[in-house]
């Protein structure tokens, strides 16, 4: 292109989209393959020097795109966690110095998004040039640790966060992210330490946080979405319980559940119990997305979930995930239609499903009383 048109010569030193991942570093392996010893007669050691010289030539080429970058980077994604299981942390852990000065010269730059993927081994600690960065809108942390900090305000302009496998060191006193608005943890470590406060905070997922606790400053009367996995509803329902009871009636101003699960070794009668809680304490449901996976913890509809269900008069849309036609989910699907008295839509995500033969299905299991009402009101999607 180059050849073609002066315009294009050297262009790529201005790209405001910068990804680093697990395509660029196949291309990096294929780019010195004939360095490498072959494959097929490599034993462990060999494959792990392999690794290590392909890193180190990956991250050499990141150097060098970065100090000839002029220009604005809008966007900077490196993403190495898949690499855990070949290199030693040390490979890191010596490099450190210069993550920091990416990122320090990333946060120049205007940046307005950074995807950060290592791993927990990696023990990489991140500068608190990110924490000022007046231009970042979106951070996506993954296997890296956040130290102490000192100052009141952080993120200025962030309004997304997730985060992932993140060890959070203990902070003093609580520190105000103003613009927050989405906020994620999966996998995470010593929650209770992320000391926040985010009034506009709007959406928050919690998965796999098997020893959740609510930060302690962490407002949740402003939250419209609200997304959870088996690990983590009856945590979060006891800590909301603990820090209503100390504080304030509970209730929430969710919108919008989300309800999902990995796996199905939890406690059956202590999660239904905290999803009928957690119902009670959202009385301004309109919208509830259920994982039928779910059901293994909820094999029955009790008495007291039709009891709790028949309050949510503003519940006008349900969207179920993962429909496999069973007998089990069937069942489970009829009483959420019998239960939840204003249902408009209905929305099945299947795995294998005839729409036509669900469509007859959902006729059937209706009452009688409540199949002209499923026919001309109640919309019926297979997804």
């Amino acid at each position: 292109m180059a050849v073609l048109s002066t315009f294009w010569r050297d262009i790529w030193f201005s790209l405001t989209q910068l990804h680093f991942d697990w395509r660029f570093f196949i291309h990096i392996r294929k780019k010195y393959s004939h360095a490498r010893s072959d494959i097929k007669t490599q034993n462990i050691q060999e494959m792990k020097k392999n690794i290590n010289m392909d890193l180190f030539a990956a991250l050499y080429v990141v150097n060098k795109v970065l100090i000839q970058h002029n220009g604005l980077i809008r966007e900077f994604v490196f993403d190495f966690h898949y690499l855990n299981r070949f290199h030693s942390k040390k490979t890191f852990r010596s490099r450190s110095f210069e993550f920091d000065q990416w990122l320090l010269f990333v946060t120049c730059k205007g940046v307005q998004e950074i995807h950060l993927s290592l791993m927990p081994k990696d023990e990489y600690s991140l500068p608190n040039c990110i924490f000022s960065c007046p231009t970042l809108r979106r951070l996506y942390l993954c296997g890296v640790s956040i130290g102490p900090i000192n100052d009141p305000y952080i993120l200025p302009n962030v309004t997304s966060l997730c985060f992932k496998k993140v060890n959070f060191s203990p902070i003093d006193h609580p520190v105000d992210v103003p613009m927050l608005e989405n906020l994620s943890f999966e996998n995470c470590y010593t929650l209770p330490n992320f000391n926040i406060t985010a009034q506009k905070l709007h959406s928050l997922r919690i998965g796999s946080c098997f020893c959740y606790d609510l930060p302690i400053n962490l407002d949740l009367r402003s939250i419209r979405t609200l997304d959870l996995d088996c690990c983590s509803l009856k945590v979060f329902v006891n800590a909301f319980t603990e820090k209503g009871l100390q504080q304030q009636p509970i209730a929430l101003d969710v919108e919008y559940l989300m309800l999902s699960t990995k796996d199905h070794d939890h406690d059956k009668e202590d999660v239904y119990s905290a999803f009928i809680h957690l119902l009670q304490i959202c009385p301004k449901l309109c919208k509830l997305d259920i994982d039928l996976k779910f059901t293994h913890t909820m094999p029955k509809l009790s008495d007291e979930f039709h009891t709790v269900a028949q309050r949510h008069t503003m519940l006008h849309t349900l969207k179920l995930n993962s429909y496999n036609g069973s007998y089990a989910y069937d069942m489970f699907i009829k009483g959420l239609l019998t239960c939840f008295p204003a249902l408009e839509k209905v929305f099945i995500d299947e795995e294998s499903c005839n729409y036509e033969e669900a469509k007859e299905f959902f006729c059937i299991i209706m009452p009688p009383k409540k199949q002209k009402v499923l026919r001309k009101s109640i919309s019926l999607s297979i997804l």
